[in-house]
């Protein structure tokens, strides 16, 4: 998803300000960028051996009726997708990057011998060819960074800034990092167990007593959080304001970003070694130790909700929208709602085990249609019923009162009419929105002007303020 620029900043600094994190966000916006009941997910799934990549539907895993008019090479692994640009970017086993236009359904070629991709938040791809020169795709149009890479990345991510961050080296990790302009710098890390924030303005590192917090942008100094319990692996919640630390010692740490204190112990099963979340922050994936299965943690009531076997590869085990996880069962790919009691099959692909897979936040034109039609008359006759104005945009949602309304604080801090819906019964979120608007596309019109992912909803509930 990508956040128009003028209010990125203003989108970031809301996140980092609530003290608490609502684990539902709205999702999401279209690939021309408007605000818009989000559709639900779908997911891509590409054969191992090559041919035409085919489009499935979240959480009934039912295939749909579009598909790729090429064939797609025998792909190494999926880099990523900018959903703004319709564009899918793919290193096949020749070390071509290649690209899926999914409204075209065509394939092509975008650069040859490349070593790494990666895609960053703003959905700009960055690569890596095996001659260490970087390349940017800005708008579809290739800009080279003037200085190469100064050794073989490991691991590869990017900030909002357009800066590169990559994990060189074995034995002695290092972190460098590249600008299109600018010189690389180099930073020689304690621990290859690295995470950065979403927006690549941090890189945690988890040792065996503390998680190290490097600012790629050298603008703050390194700061060390000490941390008991032989931490394992690190991972930012998606506003970056929290930490989750996965335990040796049988526990997952949640931990303030700036202060760095501890907010929750949550404990688990056994030792952990890997994490794993989502994009809307909802549902946390910890990785076991020993076995192949993965622990699923329900954010907002910060609890362990149960255990699902998972063999854990680079595209699966994986959360996606709404409240689906994805994982490979035997030779099937199976979608568990982990919103149901015993988190259970909603879907099931044969033989689809040894294909790459790929959750995007997107739907063809033709089935989105009927969608976008029952939605509007929908709302339509939800407006008709109530007397004056009832038009919200919802721009997240949380279990928790006390995250929302401190959200909704922040939001009105910041000069916005944001309230808190409360729920209808007890099983419900509570709801963040801003309005009311006395029609819908004054809400909408305020959708596009903040540049936060937002929905339009309609209720006859007073909000709490």
């Amino acid at each position: 998803m990508k956040i128009p620029h003028t209010f990125g900043s203003l989108c970031l600094l809301l996140s980092l300000a609530c003290g608490g994190e609502p684990e539902r966000v709205a999702l999401d916006t279209d690939l021309h960028g408007a605000a818009r009941v989000p559709p639900p997910s779908s997911v891509l799934r590409f054969a191992a051996a090559g041919g035409a990549a085919r489009l499935y539907r979240v959480p009934s895993l039912e295939p749909s009726s579009w598909k790729a008019e090429d064939k797609m090479p025998a792909v190494e692994r999926i880099i990523g997708a900018d959903p703004e640009q319709g564009l899918v970017f793919a290193l096949d086993s020749k070390r071509n990057l290649v690209t899926l236009d999914l409204e075209t359904r065509r394939v092509r070629t975008y650069l040859e011998q490349v070593r790494a991709a990666t895609i960053g938040p703003d959905g700009a791809l960055y690569a890596v060819d095996t001659g260490s020169t970087v390349t940017q795709m800005v708008r579809r149009a290739p800009v080279r960074f003037r200085a190469k890479l100064q050794g073989s990345p490991r691991e590869l991510h990017a900030t909002m800034t357009g800066a590169l961050l990559a994990r060189i080296g074995d034995k002695a990790p290092v972190l460098e990092v590249l600008g299109s302009d600018q010189a690389p710098t180099t930073t020689t890390l304690p621990s290859d167990d690295i995470a950065p924030s979403f927006y690549g303005d941090l890189v945690a590192v988890a040792t065996d007593t503390a998680v190290v917090l490097y600012d790629t942008q050298g603008k703050r100094q390194t700061r060390s959080i000490r941390v008991s319990g032989h931490p394992r692996a690190v991972l930012f919640s998606p506003s970056g304001h929290r930490l989750y630390v996965a335990q040796q010692d049988d526990a997952l740490l949640v931990l303030d970003r700036f202060s760095g204190d501890e907010l929750q112990r949550i404990d688990l099963p056994g030792a952990a070694k890997g994490l794993r979340g989502g994009r809307a922050g909802e549902w946390l994936l910890v990785q076991p130790a020993v076995g192949d299965s993965a622990w699923v943690i329900d954010v907002g009531r910060a609890r362990l909700s149960g255990t699902v076997a998972a063999r854990w590869t680079g595209d699966l085990p994986v959360v996606t929208s709404p409240n689906a996880l994805l994982v490979r069962r035997g030779d099937d790919v199976v979608a568990l709602d982990l919103a149901a009691d015993g988190f259970p099959e909603r879907g099931r692909v044969e033989g689809g085990a040894a294909d790459e897979w790929l959750p995007i936040p997107w739907r063809p034109s033709d089935e989105t249609e009927g969608e976008a039609a029952a939605d509007s008359a929908a709302l339509a006759n939800a407006d008709s019923v109530q007397a004056g104005p009832g038009v919200y945009l919802q721009v997240s949602s949380s279990q928790n009162p006390t995250w929302a309304s401190e959200l909704a604080e922040k939001l009105r801090g910041a000069g916005l009419p944001a309230s808190v819906l409360p729920p209808a019964r007890s099983d419900e979120a509570h709801r963040v929105v801003l309005g009311p608007y006395a029609t819908r596309e004054q809400a909408e019109e305020t959708g596009r002007r903040i540049g936060m992912p937002s929905f339009i909803v309609s209720t006859q509930n007073a909000p709490d303020r």
